[in-house]
């Protein structure tokens, strides 16, 4: 499948503005060319939320975090996030727990902006990803029980599609992968920063 984006060097303001514009009930595409999530996976998907996080630079940045080894899928990097709680008012409200839970993230300016709509996975979850600004002059204090670090990656790499690599599995299956020196991130992240870039730098043709 092709990326519907292009390389883009955009302002805070401009991604600002199309995030907030953007349709937040559409469900995303997978990027990746495998089976479509069947309908009776959709129905009963539980619920979650991911904060792509942008930091306030003259070259602005995304945040991940790194998995710690003890948990599920540990060592990958992904994005702070994680599955509803019964006492979250709303999913935005699951999406802010879970980053002060798992990173802490203190600045004089930190503001959700929008959300991008739901993702759905193959193993059964309905994740929806929200965009964040953070200024430049962020703290954090990093869970040692479940988050193991933090990167930063330039945000032009991101919407790099020259970055992302498809790489082929058995039969008609391939997952994309972004690739930055020795940073490597696939699976939903990967999927959610396709969709994202294409949110935010579509291509013109």
């Amino acid at each position: 499948m092709a990326l519907h984006f292009k390389r883009a060097n955009l302002s805070i303001d401009r991604i600002a503005g199309l995030v907030r514009t953007a349709d937040s009930a559409v469900d995303l595409r997978n990027p990746h060319p495998e089976p479509k999530v069947p309908d009776r996976v959709k129905f009963s998907a539980e619920r979650a939320a991911v904060g792509l996080l942008i930091v306030d630079k003259a070259k602005p940045t995304m945040i991940f975090t790194r998995r710690h080894p003890s948990i599920r899928f540990g060592n990958q990097y992904c994005f702070p996030g994680g599955k509803v709680d019964a006492t979250d008012a709303s999913i935005e409200q699951t999406v802010l727990r879970e980053i002060r839970e798992e990173i802490d993230l203190t600045a004089s300016r930190y503001e959700i902006i929008g959300r991008l709509g739901q993702y759905y996975t193959q193993s059964g979850f309905c994740i929806t990803p929200f965009v964040g600004i953070v200024a430049a002059d962020y703290t954090v204090a990093l869970n040692p029980a479940e988050v193991s670090g933090l990167k930063e990656i330039p945000l032009i790499d991101v919407l790099d599609p020259d970055q992302y690599q498809l790489m082929k599995w058995g039969g008609n299956r391939a997952h994309y992968h972004f690739r930055l020196k020795d940073f490597d991130v696939s699976g939903p992240t990967v999927s959610m920063m396709i969709n994202f870039s294409e949110v935010v730098s579509p291509c013109l043709s």
